[in-house]
């Protein structure tokens, strides 16, 4: 990967972890060192921080959609098959 696109992808990643809140910081940095560890061993070294960042992203995206109900049908719907 050239360093002009590894740039860019690192700004992606950047701006979608921006709206990441205090509240979520923390278990989406927990959650992020949980899946990350299975992979960094994968990929190489320079892309560890971009993909840790990018799952933190993602947590603290879903953690706000749950506070704001956007998901609670799917959860219901997936509880009841579980039951």
């Amino acid at each position: 990967m050239g360093d002009d696109h590894s740039q860019e992808l690192r700004d992606l990643v950047s701006h979608l972890g921006a709206g990441i809140r205090d509240a979520h910081y923390r278990s989406a940095h927990d959650a992020a060192q949980n899946v990350c560890s299975g992979v960094f061993d994968k990929i190489p070294v320079n892309l560890h921080d971009v993909v840790h960042e990018a799952v933190m992203a993602g947590y603290a995206a879903a953690m706000s959609d749950l506070e704001e109900g956007k998901l609670d049908d799917r959860v219901r719907e997936r509880a009841e098959i579980i039951e």
